[in-house]
């Protein structure tokens, strides 16, 4: 079939990165996709990732194969992608696919964002208007646990049965969550806060380290050093939370101890986003709208 109907449901295939995917630094696309849509791609095709970032990749075409080959081998050392990886493509049409990166956790991976934004610390943050977005490092050594901060029992269970689950969830499950994911941070991003604030993806590190990440900026100019902040949900109730320095060569800060008690009486959950506002200074008092990617994980049709 040459090309595709107009209002078609997306097409969707996936790939299992093998060694000589690395070796020869190009992809081949599955044959039957080549079958029904091959003719209608042209000799580039557009990659693109959660939060927006797009890459130019060269079709390379031979009898009835395709590959993506020029430009995959940046996009590739980008992502850090590697053997036993999996990759999940959307065509949506005129040479374009949504690409989704899972590790060999099967777990989706973080994305970095796009070249113009700055790295701090290996937090990835970019700005919203007068807030920043960040989203932490997944690097399980980048930081310890303070005595009273490590993680019980019930928390360890907890992990291992979040683990099991992704694990065995469908790739249609993972990339609902990751559209809600996609969509809980648009919504994010079109709320007007009146007030200073920025704006946290709950990650793996969230959730296991039991901290959130205060943006450098948002630290030096709103928060004079270490000190005890409020946590105020919509509902009015209060949690009291230490806020710290998170390291010697930088100004950027953490939510830490009060932070595990807050994610778990609010139920948040891995790539749920949270946009923190500076609603009084002295003491400092925030107040934290909620945007839970379950709300926002639509069907794939």
């Amino acid at each position: 079939m040459a090309g595709r109907c107009k209002g078609r449901t997306p097409s969707h295939f996936f790939k299992i990165i093998l060694p000589s995917t690395i070796q020869h630094m190009k992809l081949s696309i599955p044959e039957k996709f080549v079958r029904e849509f091959g003719d209608e791609l042209s000799a580039v095709a557009k990659l693109t990732v959660p939060y927006g970032r797009s890459w130019q990749v060269g079709l390379e075409k031979a009898d009835k194969n395709i590959w993506f080959c020029d430009g995959w081998k940046d996009f590739v050392k980008y992502y850090s992608i590697c053997y036993g990886y999996f990759l999940v493509f959307e065509y949506q049409g005129n040479s374009n696919f949504h690409v989704l990166v899972f590790d060999k956790t099967a777990t989706e991976i973080q994305y970095p964002l796009s070249n113009n934004c700055k790295l701090e610390d290996q937090v990835d943050s970019m700005e919203l208007d007068d807030a920043n977005i960040s989203m932490h490092d997944k690097n399980e050594n980048e930081m310890s646990y303070s005595d009273d901060e490590l993680p019980t029992k019930h928390e360890e269970l907890r992990e291992k049965s979040v683990k099991k689950e992704i694990s065995g969830m469908s790739s249609r499950g993972k990339l609902m969550m990751s559209r809600g994911r996609e969509r809980a941070i648009q919504a994010a991003r079109t709320f007007k806060p009146r007030n200073p604030s920025f704006m946290g993806i709950i990650g793996s590190a969230n959730m296991h380290k039991h901290t959130m990440y205060i943006p450098a900026r948002f630290a030096i100019t709103h928060l004079c050093g270490p000190q005890i902040a409020k946590l105020e949900t919509s509902d009015g109730r209060q949690w009291s939370v230490n806020c710290h320095k998170r390291g010697r060569l930088t100004s950027a800060m953490n939510l830490g101890r009060g932070w595990t008690v807050f994610s778990r009486e609010n139920s948040l959950e891995e790539g749920d986003v949270c946009v923190f506002e500076l609603i009084k200074r002295k003491p400092v008092v925030l107040s934290v709208s909620i945007f839970r990617v379950v709300d926002y994980a639509l069907p794939v049709k």
